[in-house]
């Protein structure tokens, strides 16, 4: 009776530390629970070991120290490199330590290794795969481990329960799972170049494809992507203020007056299935610059193939308030450019009301092109809002988006 007149008496005490006593059971359960499976993990490891012919035995592994706000490096080193180092790996890491880093490491080394594992977000995958596509010919097999920010699970901000990281670290012994047993497959990658114009074509002529995965995002819905971090004490209402905020702004900043020019998707022909030529040494290094394209040559496997259609344009203009650019495989089984555009946001409280689609990303399109290539032709009164490429921001200038088929190999 003592007991529970004192905890009446208390009661804001009471629950409090009842509260903090709960936190710390879940975190030793999940705590267990990690080691546990780390150990049954690691025994899995050791089983498969490097049997299997032709396994990479030497991994450069690049790794993004800022990324996932400073935690992968850590989560790197506790869960995953030591993985690396049981299944017998000769393991190099390189941490970069400025924006371009990567690119300029991997397309300037001398010998590539067997293997690159990329450990960061979508900016450094983008990086290493326009360094391994810029050299000379020479090529290697790239591992993912998924140590982004958006790559985290999400989970409740007020919730107690550490379910969440038992999963994140799963997910992230999991990706390790096809580098071991040395399952791998092609993909294909969006390349970027520069367009050529009169005022700058000689510098323009010197520069070098981008490439990625993810894709290209500009306008209204990217931009308040970036600008919640702004609002990081708010948790998970971040997102949603600052859209509210923005809605408050003028109408100039919000439309993109665009001209486009594209070729319709296809599977393969004499005119579109190109292969990489020999790339000149690079003169210098962009961070901020987008690239002109490289030479190439028919594959011969296409020669043969003609499609009329795959190199008749389509223009259009369009004025809109965001531009999303993806790589998908169509119902025909072969990849295709799927261009968004969403021209349906106004200031106000028309925009207020769409608050919770805007944050879920489900704003549905007004106007979709599928095509083989896309080219982009900004307006010269266009707002100053950067393109995003792989999450990777670039300065706004005409452009051409194309497909590269099967340009690297992945294990996945």
């Amino acid at each position: 009776m003592n007991v529970l007149r004192t905890i009446r008496n208390n009661w804001k005490k009471s629950v409090f530390f009842s509260g903090l006593l709960g936190y710390g059971i879940s975190t030793l359960k999940t705590n267990i629970e990690i080691k546990q499976y780390m150990n049954e993990f690691s025994n899995d490891v050791m089983h498969v070991g490097q049997n299997t012919q032709g396994t990479p035995q030497n991994v450069l592994v690049v790794m993004n120290p800022i990324a996932n706000n400073k935690k992968a490096e850590n989560l790197f080193k506790k869960y995953c490199e030591p993985i690396l180092h049981l299944a017998g790996y000769s393991v190099e890491v390189l941490r970069t330590n400025y924006i371009g880093h990567a690119k300029a490491y991997v397309e300037e080394l001398s010998k590539l290794p067997d293997v690159i594992v990329v450990a960061g977000g979508d900016g450094t995958k983008s990086e290493v795969i326009t360094g391994l596509l810029r050299r000379q010919g020479s090529s290697c097999p790239i591992s993912f481990i998924p140590l982004g920010r958006d790559k985290q699970p999400k989970s409740s901000f007020f919730s107690l329960s550490k379910q969440h990281e038992l999963d994140y670290v799963i997910q992230l012994c999991n990706s390790l799972v096809p580098l071991l047993k040395n399952q791998s497959k092609y993909e294909s990658v969006i390349q970027y170049d520069v367009l050529n114009d009169a005022a700058s074509e000689e510098g323009a002529a010197q520069l070098k494809p981008i490439f990625g995965l993810n894709g290209f995002s500009w306008g209204l819905l990217k931009e308040l992507d970036n600008k919640k971090d702004k609002y990081w004490y708010l948790g998970p209402l971040k997102h949603h203020i600052a859209a509210f905020i923005r809605s408050f702004s003028g109408n100039v900043d919000w439309q993109l007056d665009t001209d486009y020019v594209y070729t319709p998707p296809c599977s393969g022909c004499s005119n579109c299935r190109v292969q990489r030529d020999k790339t000149p040494p690079n003169k210098g290094f962009f961070t901020k610059k987008l690239v002109s394209p490289q030479n190439g040559k028919v594959d011969a496997s296409y020669k043969l193939v003609v499609n009329e259609k795959c190199s008749s344009n389509q223009e259009g203009s369009i004025t809109s308030n965001q531009i999303n650019i993806s790589l998908n495989q169509n119902s025909e089984n072969f990849d295709e450019l799927e261009s968004k555009f969403i021209n349906s946001l106004q200031p106000g409280w028309e925009f207020i009301k769409n608050i919770p689609n805007i944050t879920n990303k489900t704003i549905e399109p007004n106007f979709i092109v599928k095509s083989r290539t896309i080219k982009l032709y900004p307006s010269a009164n266009t707002p100053n809002i950067f393109y995003s490429i792989d999450g990777e921001e670039y300065e706004p200038r005409p452009i051409k988006v194309s497909i590269v088929p099967n340009a690297i190999k992945v294990f996945c």
